[in-house]
């Protein structure tokens, strides 16, 4: 039992963030797909902005960008009409039309139905091979570890593997892409605000990971400390006739209470403050770069650099950019919260199988007749023990015809 207890304490750092990822591998093609559709539609947005800044060159009656022109200029040779201020601003409204209106019933269909049909099928799988894993985990396991504790986390691993999936795929990436996007949009038309965009992006995002790095850690201890605790429930459940037998009721519920407390504390003042002073900083540092963009992007358009147009299309990026690091910063807290549990469930699954574990997918598909009872019962070589090397019975033999009796002398 020794030798298995430290077999089990050198397989807990066996489990990695790559068995995360190998979680869904079974779907990876669907994956590819969905997140590669969200991830255009994502960069389709962008088309809104700069549209909306050419609109207001034509209506000021600046001149439209060489991209802009060029299309205009397409459009106007097929169907035979002038590049006038109609057909430009009627160009500009198809291409707002396109990615808003047009792009509005396509979208849940090409990515985020798969973003979750992909989880769901594999919360499927995973729960059958932690079924599998139950039951061919050796005895000494079940001395050791309580089945509350067991339950509860396969349970919240699986559930936290389930919820997280469409965030990563359906959100945090398309959303990354995005930012991508933009900061190649902000440099083509002024390279220092995309540059000053980029250096604040850094920043923030280096010390926000940093942070949510020494919360993971306590979300770790807060896992323990909850598995603890509801491991103590299964007990009291399945002991309740004996609790009420020895009247500690109190005994019980003051025990209880005192987890409760410790958990509760570890909560508020460690994870839950360190989220909240994260995001303080966080939105300050936001609104002081937004604020040099606006005044970065005034003087450009002030000195002549940059046209009224473009004025308009370099802060509303900004503004898309900036505000896409509050839900990504979300999506990372999430993560961050989910982790420990994520990769204790692979730490659980990771357990080696015992001596006497069957192989349940050859038992599977292996076609054998039902049994015919013929009311014969014969024992041969039987022996059993609850240690291993206590054994209790010792190579037993018995025969027992139908109808016959055998009694004990």
């Amino acid at each position: 039992m020794q030798v298995f207890a430290r077999v089990v304490s050198q397989q807990k750092f066996m489990a990695s963030f790559q068995d995360i990822f190998q979680y869904y591998s079974r779907y990876w093609k669907i994956s590819v797909y969905s997140i590669g559709a969200s991830s255009v539609l994502a960069l389709a947005d962008l088309l809104v902005p700069y549209a909306i800044g050419q609109i207001l060159n034509v209506l000021s009656g600046q001149p439209t960008d060489t991209v802009t022109q060029k299309l205009i200029t397409a459009i106007a040779s097929v169907t035979q009409h002038s590049p006038n201020k109609i057909l430009s601003l009627s160009v500009l409204l198809g291409m707002i039309f396109l990615v808003t209106v047009a792009k509005a019933p396509v979208q849940p269909w090409v990515g985020n139905w798969f973003h979750w049909v992909i989880p769901l099928r594999a919360r499927r799988d995973q729960m059958r091979s932690a079924i599998g894993k139950i039951l061919t985990l050796p005895l000494e396991f079940y001395d050791e570890n309580n089945a509350g504790r067991i339950a509860s986390r396969i349970a919240k691993g699986i559930a936290n593997h389930t919820w997280t999936y469409p965030e990563i795929a359906g959100e945090f990436i398309p959303e990354v892409v995005r930012l991508i996007g933009i900061f190649a949009v902000i440099c083509l038309i002024e390279w220092r605000i995309g540059l000053l965009i980029l250096v604040s992006f850094l920043f923030i995002l280096s010390f926000t990971l940093k942070g949510l790095q020494q919360v993971t850690a306590r979300e770790e201890i807060l896992d323990e400390y909850i598995e603890d605790t509801e491991s103590r429930n299964s007990e009291i459940i399945t002991n309740i006739k004996t609790v009420k037998a020895f009247a500690t009721e109190s005994d019980e519920l003051k025990r209880q209470t005192t987890r409760l407390d410790r958990e509760l504390k570890v909560v508020i003042h460690r994870i839950h403050k360190g989220y909240v002073t994260l995001g303080t900083y966080q939105q300050t540092i936001v609104q002081l770069c937004l604020f040099s963009v606006l005044g970065f992007s005034l003087a450009a358009t002030v000195a002549g650099k940059i046209s009224l147009g473009y004025f308009v299309t370099v802060y509303t990026l900004a503004s898309m950019a900036y505000s896409q690091l509050r839900p990504i910063s979300i999506i990372a807290e999430l993560l961050a919260r989910r982790y420990s549990s994520m990769i204790r469930f692979h730490e659980f699954m990771q357990t080696p199988d015992g001596v006497d574990a069957v192989n349940l997918a050859e038992n599977a598909r292996s076609a054998q007749p039902p049994y015919k009872f013929t009311g014969k019962v014969e024992i041969s070589g039987l022996t059993f023990g609850y240690d291993s090397q206590k054994p209790v019975l010792q190579d037993v033999n018995l025969l027992i015809h139908p109808c016959q009796t055998v009694k004990k002398l």
